[in-house]
């Protein structure tokens, strides 16, 4: 197939097992200090119920960089790209799997109607639509290759 240029089954493999083991650990993460009294006091200080929230989405998004980095072998491409929206959809739908619990919007930008977290309705809706557009880039890329040698053998 030609999209297997950009994406791979090594590279899927380690996201989704990344993915799933990273939600396995988040069941039992605490990731507000202030609400931890074991957590140092300058910590609950510095680290508010807002503060801690954001910090953790860019951790959150510094994790789920690496393995698709890994993956596409390039530092940002679309096919990064891809593989972070995979990783990070798939991490929250085996999270809410193994809670057993219905989702529930945890933050503004977690939006939640009658138990469907959109955050991943989008990103399902992201994946398809950048395979898409990479399978139609590669098959004209090719298609300009094949030109190219038609051009070049006359």
């Amino acid at each position: 197939m030609v999209i297997a240029l950009v994406l791979n089954k090594k590279g899927i493999v380690s996201v989704t097992v990344f993915a799933i083991f990273y939600s396995i650990l988040e069941l039992g993460m605490r990731w507000d200090p202030s609400y931890n009294s074991g957590s140092p006091l300058w910590m609950r200080e510095v680290f508010t119920p807002l503060i801690s929230l954001y910090f953790y989405r860019v951790i959150y998004t510094a994790l789920f960089l690496v393995p698709s980095y890994l993956a596409s072998g390039k530092l940002w491409s679309l096919s990064t790209l891809w593989y972070l929206i995979y990783g990070s959809t798939l991490e929250d739908i085996a999270y809410w799997v193994m809670d057993l619990k219905i989702p529930y919007s945890w933050a503004w930008f977690y939006p939640v109607i009658k138990g469907i977290p959109l955050d991943d309705v989008f990103g399902i809706i992201a994946l398809w639509l950048i395979y898409k557009h990479m399978k139609r880039k590669i098959r004209l890329l090719l298609l300009d290759k094949v030109k190219y040698r038609s051009y070049s053998s006359k």
